[in-house]
This record gives structure tokens, C-alpha cells and sequence, in this order.
């Protein structure tokens, strides 16, 4: 009988990125999941609320998608220019970036980065149409937001996977683009020989 070895569970974006890798969607979960309650504190719109609002009209929005696909091209002036698709909690979606905006920010519009854009909305022939304007990491443009994390712990087990987990977050943030939103991490100890809960500060603040 083959065993399977007992390797540490994937962080949440590690496994939303193994599925991406695999079949080309998420299916359980969006990488911006976690990012929601903030961005929509910052006026950041899901694709569905653009999409409606567009029924007003022509606008100018603030969207934030995680890239999937980035495709640039060359104009007849020798401009260059990119098509880059990306994806929200409510779908998929497409924007065009022209040459200074895509100089600016070519580094950011990597597959698998998580971005704020903003935008041209527009309507042709009743498709949305988006033109980037300028583009920024989810991650930079939230960064302080974080009010820590609390985290219950009944034995010794607990406190080595949570050590362990730090540690990996920790070294994910200073490789990822942008800087992470940080946090205090509060350790709750619920052990049978103390006398009540106990709470510990930790002395630094990780990203949470």
C-alpha cells in the first residue's frame, strides 16, 4: 500500500497558484479573497460592480485583479502596448496598456501578481472595453491596513506549526513584489495545565 509522505499543508496562495498552474482557473478560492474587506474600504470595484455601473456611462475605475495572461504587441509607430487578462472574485476580465503606462508598470503585470488598476470604462458595441491607466501592487497600496491576527493554540504541536508558518510567510513577503501588509500576532494558549487562557504578544509584526 503506497503511503504518502507527511509533508507540510500549502499556504492558501500556494495552493490557488498550484491550481492555476494545473488547469488554468481557481476553483477553491481567488487570491483576492483575503484582500476584499480592504480594497473595498479603498473604493476598489469588483468587475460586477463596474459592469453595473457602467450603465450609467463612460467612467473612470479603480479595479484590482490577479494577472493571468500578459500579451504585449507592437504598434506600426513601434510603440509597444500589452493586453493583459486578469481576474476578480466575480470574473475575467481584459484591459489594454499603452506604452508609458506598460513601461511604468511592466514589472507589477506578471502572471500571478495581484494588482489595483485604474481605468477607462467604456462600452463598445456592449462589450466593456478598459483602458489601464496606471497599475500597482495590491499588496503596496494596502500595506499598514493589517490589525494583526489571533491565533489559539492548545499544545506544543501548535506552536511549531505556527512558528513554521511565520517563517514561511515571512521569507513569501520580502520575495513577493510590493510590500506586505503586517501585523502583531497574538498567541493564545489554551492548555489544560494553565490556569485560564493566556495571551502572548509576539515582539515583531508579520505579514498577515
Amino acid at each position: 500500500e503506497p503511503r504518502l509522505s507527511n509533508a507540510p499543508d500549502w499556504l492558501p496562495n500556494e495552493r490557488l497558484a498550484a491550481e492555476h498552474q494545473a488547469v488554468g482557473f481557481y476553483f477553491s478560492g481567488h487570491p483576492l479573497d483575503d484582500y476584499m474587506p480592504a480594497l473595498k474600504r479603498r473604493k476598489v470595484m469588483t468587475l460586477a460592480e463596474v459592469e453595473a455601473r457602467m450603465q450609467q456611462g463612460p467612467f473612470v475605475a479603480k479595479m484590482a485583479g490577479s494577472v493571468s495572461v500578459k500579451q504585449e504587441r507592437k504598434s506600426q509607430k513601434g510603440n509597444r502596448f500589452a493586453f493583459v487578462s486578469l481576474s476578480d472574485p466575480t470574473g475575467l476580465y481584459e484591459i489594454t496598456v499603452f506604452s508609458d503606462t506598460l513601461e511604468a508598470s511592466r514589472e507589477f503585470l506578471e502572471t500571478g501578481n495581484n494588482v489595483i488598476i485604474q481605468a477607462e470604462a467604456t462600452l463598445e458595441a456592449d462589450q466593456l472595453k478598459l483602458l489601464g491607466r496606471s497599475v500597482q501592487p495590491v499588496d503596496g497600496a494596502i500595506a499598514g491596513e493589517a490589525n494583526g491576527l489571533r491565533v489559539f493554540i492548545e499544545d506544543e504541536v501548535g506552536v511549531v506549526s505556527v512558528e513554521s508558518l511565520l517563517e514561511r510567510t515571512a521569507a513569501e513577503a520580502t520575495n513577493s513584489t510590493g510590500r506586505a501588509a503586517k501585523g502583531p500576532i497574538h498567541l493564545c494558549l489554551m492548555a489544560p495545565d494553565l490556569p485560564g487562557e493566556v495571551e502572548v504578544v509576539l515582539g515583531e509584526d508579520f505579514p498577515v
